[in-house]
């Protein structure tokens, strides 16, 4: 699994169309007229990974952040695969509200967690990550999880933004 994040990392660094969805959904400066108050502002990226195997997405790719160094994270990270038996739209929702409960029993037991999820945005690179018994299955999700260092907040949208509640 590691060797298949780090294809899919070194095909994301070349690929021009990994670039700009990067560039979109991350701010290295704050956010302008023209641009989306949506996506990960550049005081949450957190510092660089300094060693170990355990894969992190690195939010600012190959753009410098002034006064971003780095860290090393947990010793013992566990990465968890959440899968489907068929790769459906119910199946993409269960696997997300499966995803909700451990996120949040993660946060109830003070694991920090992250998503790895680079392989799977490549075809070719997500069919290998199938139950490796059976060899079924559709991997939806790769979660990094471990007692690593507290990373800062993200900005939310006002709950009227997303969220029509009638009585």
């Amino acid at each position: 699994m590691l060797e298949l994040v780090q294809e899919a990392e070194a095909r994301n660094i070349t690929d021009r169309g990994s670039d700009q969805d990067l560039e979109q959904w991350t701010h290295s400066d704050a956010p302008s007229v023209s641009t989306s108050p949506d996506g990960v502002p550049d005081h949450a990226f957190g510092p660089r990974k300094r060693g170990g195997k355990a894969p992190m997405r690195d939010f600012a790719g190959p753009r410098p952040v002034a006064g971003r160094g780095a860290a090393d994270f947990e010793v013992s990270p566990q990465l968890a695969l959440l899968s489907t038996s068929n790769d459906r739209p119910e199946d993409w929702l269960r696997a997300g509200q499966a995803m909700e409960r451990v996120l949040l029993l993660a946060t109830l037991e003070g694991l920090s967690s992250s998503f790895a999820t680079q392989a799977l945005e490549w075809t070719d690179l997500r069919w290998p990550l199938r139950d490796p018994v059976s060899g079924r299955g559709f991997t939806q999700m790769v979660l990094r999880l471990g007692y690593g260092p507290k990373g800062p907040s993200t900005p939310r949208r006002p709950v009227p933004e997303v969220l029509d509640i009638q009585p």
